[in-house]
């Protein structure tokens, strides 16, 4: 359950009409025309500013490089009007005469305080391209990655990860070379001070304060090379003075299809097997001229032959019953349905096993799922004239929509500083996470293109079937959980990233400050493998891998 109060205030506006200018007002579908000037508090015009309909975002224009603008809408409609670094202005629309709209500075903006690479600096006296955001701002929609967090954030691109994991890649203002592997158009990454070379993932969410993105080219004089592609400053929480305060969060939401695509029944599927078969009789007919099925050798595919021998098909080609299953040299103890689908659709194995039971299983409904996504977080934090001490443990535990795509996680954080006297300060940043990366999500393209709808998941006794179209020649089909019965992974990764600071105040106003980011990490994967699995020959049934890294 995640609670948000929040305060807003406005600041007033000046808007007034003006007296004495002509505007031609035009009255189309109930709607009125009315025009404006946008200002600011000097008198200039705000070139590019933002002018809608409130309540219907796509109606609306922006103001020329005169600050005139001219938009149509309803009797007694509220335009909203708002430019970056001013205050959004709301105001009734008047019939007949222009608006003379003024907009306030946004002074809260304008004093946040923005980290830049040399240091911190107010909005107001920033010259360079630099976007701010604080996580606090998006409690309300629980982001659960840092790159839900920037998603959004204007002139950084941030891709789409689907998966259970999430997150997604990052760029600034687009592609910047050629060469992408090894995250070469990525930017650079730099937390609480240092350089990251870990994962986002490692940073939880609720325990980010700001985030400062750095576009443009300015970066490069602190950071070299390194920041050609951008730089993101990411900030974490610190303890406030006052009493320890202690907080607790959780969320939980479900992860759906976006869009699900349409697959074949069993009714389709047979149709789609006649439709391919039939594409191979086509020919012009001498009698009408026109191009049908059935046309291009009479002899060997006779009219209705790849037809189920429905009363509707038999009148259509005008033959009977007799005439159809004459087409087949088959016994009369085969039933017209097996006459059907074995010797003129051709299925064999379970799928005609099942056809002729009437049988079938929806293998793209049982490849996919509702994943349930569950977030808890809980952190203390407070401060003393000496002290400065943050501490967190989170858990999230994912689903993805794909079966087996599972992805758990335990992040912690721990962040003190302390004053040890007046000219010497100590302080330490540990972010450590456990998190699980080898998961075993189902080849759910696999599994719904090599099996029918007639394939069997089970077999006759209930046991999960190893190969669901049958043990015939060519295509056997895959079952995922048949497979999966015999396999284990555990996969994953333990990190340890520290920044150990001090800080040393001289004589003359001279400061020392030291700053160390030791990072460990540790890398398992173990496979499991039954010796029970059909599919694996002795001597190979067990096998078990496990690699260990550390910088």
């Amino acid at each position: 359950m995640l609670i948000c109060v929040g305060f807003v205030g406005i600041h007033p506006l000046a808007v007034f009409a003006e007296d004495g200018v002509n505007v031609v007002q035009t009255v189309q579908q109930q709607k009125q025309t009315i025009t404006g000037i946008v200002k600011d508090a000097t008198g200039e015009p705000v070139i590019g500013a933002s002018v809608k309909e409130k309540g219907d975002p796509s109606n609306g224009v922006i103001t020329d490089i005169d600050g005139n603008f001219r938009l149509s809408v309803p009797a007694n409609a509220t335009i909203e009007i708002s430019f970056i670094g001013y205050q959004t202005a709301s105001v009734k629309a008047i019939s007949g005469k222009p608006l003379n709209i003024v907009l306030q500075e946004n002074t809260e903006m304008l004093d946040e305080v923005v980290v830049v690479g040399y240091g911190t600096m107010r909005k107001k006296d920033l010259t360079g391209s630099v976007i701010q955001i604080r996580p606090d701002n998006l409690a309300n929609e629980a982001p659960k990655t840092v790159q839900d967090v920037l998603r959004g954030t204007p002139g950084l691109n941030v891709g789409m990860d689907a998966s259970a994991k999430g997150g997604g890649s990052l760029q600034i203002r687009g592609q910047r070379s050629l060469y992408t592997d090894g995250g070469h158009n990525d930017p650079l990454i730099i937390l609480d001070g240092m350089m990251f070379y870990g994962e986002l993932s490692e940073l939880n969410p609720d325990d980010i304060a700001q985030i400062d993105v750095l576009k443009d080219a300015s970066a490069a004089a602190v950071y070299g090379a390194k920041a050609a592609n951008g730089v993101i400053i990411v900030s974490t929480k610190k303890g406030k003075n006052g009493k320890p305060m202690i907080n607790f969060s959780t969320n939980w939401s479900f992860s759906t299809m976006g869009a699900n695509r349409d697959v074949y029944d069993g009714e389709g599927y047979l149709k789609y097997r006649r439709d391919w078969y039939v594409a191979g009789t086509y020919g012009v007919n001498p009698e009408t001229g026109a191009y049908e099925e059935y046309q291009a050798d009479k002899k060997k595919y006779p009219a209705g032959y790849y037809d189920a021998p429905t009363q509707e098909n038999l009148n259509k080609y005008g033959i009977t019953l007799d005439q159809w299953r004459a087409y087949t040299n088959a016994g009369s103890d085969i039933s017209d349905q097996e006459v059907w689908g074995a010797t003129r659709l051709g299925l064999q194995g379970n799928s005609l096993a099942n056809f002729l039971l009437g049988q079938t299983f929806d293998w793209y409904d049982h490849s996919f799922r509702t994943g349930l996504n569950q977030n808890y977080n809980v952190s203390m934090s407070g401060a003393t004239d000496r002290v400065n001490y943050y501490f967190s443990l989170g858990y999230m535990d994912n689903e993805g929509v794909a079966v087996g795509n599972d992805y758990t996680t335990f992040r912690s954080n721990m962040k003190v500083n302390a004053k040890v006297t007046n000219w010497f300060e100590v302080g330490a940043n540990v972010n450590f996470q456990e998190r699980t990366d080898g998961d075993t999500t189902v080849d759910w393209g696999k599994q719904i293109t090599e099996n029918s709808p007639f394939a069997s998941y089970r077999n006759e006794n209930g046991e999960l079937e190893r190969f669901p179209m049958g043990n015939v020649s060519g295509n056997t089909g895959y079952n995922y959980d048949y497979r999966q019965q015999f396999k284990e992974r555990e996969s994953g990764y333990t990190v340890l990233n520290t920044i150990l600071n001090a800080k040393l105040t001289l004589p003359f106003g001279i400061t020392y400050a030291f700053n160390i980011a030791p990072r460990y990490q540790w890398y398992y994967y173990r496979s499991f493998q039954s010796s029970k699995d059909p599919d694996v020959t002795a001597g190979q049934a067990v096998t078990m891998v496990s690699v260990l890294t550390g910088h």
